[in-house]
């Protein structure tokens, strides 16, 4: 292969007269294209890299320890953000604000769920987003309570939400940061582009400042945006400012599409499902009020969290669709995955958009997603890192089931992977061994081979995203992003 400048200039079996001193010599290592992370969020990253990580904790004493060491360093004014929240790691029980208020009533503490679907607040973090304590459910979320109806500071999809952006917001040069030190380590895992799947968690404009400062600083990997719904539309289908839509053709890094929640986790037992979850923490408010407009498809019990209505998902989905944006949607549950495939059927080319996560499906789904044509994205390393929290709320059998590679690839669905970091350490070299060699306790016949694998983290994943022909597979003409680690 040969490179010049940063392109790949040709490759074959041998090259013509090289100079000695321009040729690498590998010594027998192989030569791969570098990694596509199609679906992840660069900025959390970042700023994650900087909060109280609880992913080595197994009991709620090493939680309570490790948040009362770090109240020694927060400012008076700030608030104490720990991540990586697992109660299913814990007997399945969550803390409440009792045992953070504890530590302090005072600083606003919030322990965000790994998921990223749910978190624990203290009492100053709910007084601090205007929450009392016998708030009503927000719409697409709920509030965990104690037997007397008072809210037990256990908070759920868009409640985790308001208080969550109640937090003081990063500069954007805090944010500019952020996004350089999360492209450091996603280099340094052999990943050339990513795509941030939720851009304008804070504040929309500043994202943007900031992802386009952080590539003119030089950051290691390439950035495409998908920006969140409600910071590009208004509820009626028109654009939040006027000058929004020639504003976003202008701006750098790329912008992708725009990006729907549809449902919420397994972890904390949010995720649209059909039947029950078998585990001790559920929140399911939302569901009897959108399952009476969902049709055919609650013919059978449903369980989770809805985050819209099945009818205000369609509208959204069109909206998206209408203004010329691929549309990428977060659906873990197979019950939130036959609405999702209900919006895109009605558009007139559902096979631009993607589907997101798809954890359980059934061979009905899969056929239908394979009609539509739609791209669908799914992260590997989360069998890995979350099958005790799956086996814990879903059951042995369907947990077995979940992330069906083999059929997916097999019916002809355009398969790729991603990390969906920082829910998980994000190395896609973790993530290829355990698509070829799922862990104990899933169905070992839904494995790829280690060419398939590699193929959803490079070619694959660059195609979703329009970087097909730059990225992905080093053909002539390319650009020369590379990487020799094993795998």
């Amino acid at each position: 292969m040969l490179v010049e400048g940063d392109r790949v200039a040709f490759r074959g079996p041998t090259l013509a007269d090289p100079r000695p001193s321009d040729v690498v010599d590998l010594q027998g290592k192989t030569l791969y294209p570098a990694f596509v992370d199609n679906h992840c969020h660069i900025l959390p990253t970042g700023l994650d890299l900087q909060k109280l990580h609880l992913g080595f904790a197994t009991s709620h004493g090493e939680i309570v320890d490790a948040v009362r060491d770090r109240m020694d360093s927060i400012d008076e004014r700030g608030w104490l953000h720990a991540v990586h929240y697992d109660q299913t790691k814990y007997g399945g029980v969550h803390l409440t604000r009792v045992d953070l208020d504890a530590i302090s009533s005072t600083t606003p503490i919030l322990l965000r769920h790994v998921n990223g679907h749910a978190s624990i607040a203290n009492s100053a973090a709910l007084r601090a987003a205007d929450i009392g304590d016998r708030e009503p459910d927000p719409a697409g979320g709920s509030y965990g309570r104690f037997e007397d109806g008072t809210l037990n500071g256990v908070l759920f999809e868009s409640a985790h939400e308001l208080v969550s952006h109640r937090a003081p917001t990063p500069s954007v040069e805090e944010m500019t940061e952020a996004i350089l030190l999360a492209g450091d380590r996603m280099a340094e895992l052999g990943i050339s582009c990513a795509s941030d799947m939720m851009t304008g968690r804070f504040n929309l404009l500043q994202e943007l400042d900031a992802y386009r400062m952080a590539e003119e600083r030089g950051c290691r990997i390439q950035t495409r945006l998908y920006l969140q719904w409600g910071e590009v539309f208004r509820k009626d289908g028109t654009w939040r400012s006027p000058d929004m839509a020639e504003a976003l053709q202008c701006v750098k890094p790329r912008i992708s599409g725009i990006k729907i929640f549809a449902d919420g986790a397994i972890g904390s037992a949010t995720a649209a499902i059909y039947g029950q979850y078998s585990g001790a923490s559920t929140s399911g408010s939302a569901l009897s009020r959108h399952a009476k407009e969902a049709g055919d498809h609650t013919e059978r019990e449903v369980s989770g969290q809805l985050i819209y209505s099945p009818d205000r998902l369609n509208e959204m989905v069109r909206m998206a669709d209408a203004a010329g944006y691929q549309v990428a949607i977060h659906t873990i549950g197979d019950y939130s995955t036959d609405l999702v495939l209900d919006a895109f059927e009605r558009l007139d080319d559902p096979s631009r958009h993607r589907i997101e996560h798809a954890m359980l499906l059934d061979d009905a789904q899969i056929d239908r997603m394979a009609r539509l044509g739609c791209y669908c994205s799914m992260q590997p390393e989360f069998l890995m890192r979350f099958g005790h929290s799956y086996r814990r709320q879903l059951g042995e059998e369907r947990t077995r089931m979940l992330k069906r590679f083999r059929s997916v690839k097999d019916a002809g669905i355009p398969l790729s992977f991603s990390s969906d970091r920082p829910i998980v350490a994000g190395d896609p070299i973790d993530g290829i061994r355990i698509a070829v060699n799922r862990p104990d306790g899933f169905d070992p016949s839904e494995n790829l081979t280690v060419e398939e694998a590699i193929d959803a983290y490079t070619v694959a994943g660059a195609r979703v995203t329009g970087d097909e022909g730059e990225l992905g597979s080093l053909e002539t003409g390319q650009l020369a992003r590379f990487h020799t680690r094993e795998i």
